[in-house]
């Protein structure tokens, strides 16, 4: 007999209650890697390696994600989700806690790749979860409720990394992180609920529904056939972007123009924020006017950002360049993954969102290493300019080849 169980509505308390602690530990993630995040870079050219290294400390957390995504959801299946939420920050945790107090380049990469195993577990968790407690009717804003956690997270985050970091040394936000992550396990144990029939179709995916069961070439040439190809690329450069030219070259050239680390804070801060009301206001918009409707104004507004950040000398230009940043990204990424959501085949919309992340993964790892190399062999000027380039080409593809899949209202 085919199981019928809806989640109960938001109404319930004890739902309510899980989804706070869901996105309460999603929140206490972020807020640790928006502490580390400025800092990582200086903290590894502080023990005497170039940007390059730099570059692949920070890339390294995108190569865990990006190999636990995939296993994480099918564990998720296995042994409910509640464990996945808990074993997350636990290894991440670790990793940071391994980071705060090693002096060795190879131990912090080890540690460094931990943390993104944790990070993948966590956040692949949190989407099951969010999306099993919610319904038709609210999904959209429950599951919204997982992106806003995460960009709070990212604006709190860096403010109080620049400080501790500046105020007790490189290390000290690593600390913090790790202890953030104690804090959100134990609010996962004692306030989030597992879901019932967790093995029995509880909010099944459509992709269990699907009658043929298909290789990994067939889905992939299903996925090309179905449009994705140009947005998983433009969602790829987005990511390289986040975490090659803001993650790696901002912290670099902040501190090259005699800035401080709590400056380096404030930036990552007012860039999020930015992102933070964009995202909410493009949502809006392109369910109004098109899927395709902000590509062109969020990339000019991210070029006019980079052109600026490498001709800006002063910290107030410097916050400009943030919220141009932030602007730019918050329009691009509502864009993006609802033209990927919207292109799904049908039967295989969850497997779908999952190659959203990984595309996203992807480019998170490759970009701090790639433009890391640029910094080393070249200059900023070069780094930041082929990361406008890229974003720029993959922009161009998505508005050419990819159909658009909401007319005006």
């Amino acid at each position: 007999m085919k199981s019928t169980h809806e989640p109960n509505t938001i109404s319930n308390i004890k739902v309510m209650i899980s989804i706070f602690g869901v996105c309460a530990s999603v929140f206490l993630f972020t807020i640790g890697q928006g502490a580390t995040n400025p800092i990582l870079p200086l903290l590894v050219q502080n023990l005497g390696h170039t940007a390059a290294v730099a570059g692949f400390a920070v890339g390294i957390f995108g190569a865990g994600r990006f190999i636990t995504n995939l296993p994480s959801g099918m564990l998720a299946q296995k042994i409910g989700r509640k464990p996945i939420l808990i074993f997350g920050p636990l290894i991440a945790s670790i990793g940071y806690f391994i980071t705060g107090y090693v002096d060795s380049i190879q131990l912090i990469l080890l540690s460094r790749l931990i943390t993104g195993f944790g990070g993948g577990m966590h956040f692949v968790g949190a989407s099951i979860y969010l999306r099993d407690m919610s319904s038709l009717n609210n999904r959209g804003r429950i599951m919204s409720l997982q992106t806003i956690s995460i960009l709070i997270g990212q604006t709190i985050g860096p403010i109080i990394g620049g400080y501790i970091g500046e105020l007790y040394g490189f290390t000290s936000p690593f600390i913090f992180a790790s202890i953030s992550l104690v804090i959100a396990i134990v609010l996962i144990i004692t306030t989030v609920i597992e879901p019932s029939n967790i093995n029995q179709n509880l909010n099944q995916t459509n992709d269990s529904k699907t009658k043929k069961k298909l290789g990994i070439f067939q889905l992939l040439n299903l996925f090309i056939k179905s449009g994705l190809l140009p947005i998983g690329l433009m969602t790829m450069s987005q990511f390289f972007h986040r975490s090659g030219g803001r993650f790696t070259i901002a912290p670099l050239l902040i501190q090259n123009k005699g800035l401080t680390t709590s400056n380096i804070g404030g930036f990552f801060s007012v860039t999020s924020l930015a992102q933070l009301t964009a995202a909410s206001l493009s949502g809006y918009i392109v369910d109004k006017l098109g899927r395709k409707i902000l590509l062109i104004p969020g990339t000019s507004i991210i070029l006019l950002g980079l052109f600026l950040f490498d001709n800006s000398n002063s910290y107030p230009m410097i916050l400009v360049v943030a919220i141009l940043l932030g602007i730019g990204e918050g329009s691009l990424t509502s864009s993006t993954v609802t033209l990927f959501a919207d292109n799904a085949p049908k039967g295989y919309e969850g497997v779908t969102m999952g190659l959203y992340r990984t595309f996203g993964d992807f480019g998170f790892m490759i970009g701090p290493p790639i433009l890391g190399i640029i910094i080393q062999q070249m200059n900023f000027s070069s780094a930041l300019l082929v990361d406008g380039i890229l974003i720029s080409v993959c922009t161009l593809v998505v508005v050419i080849f990819a159909k658009e899949t909401k007319k005006r209202t």
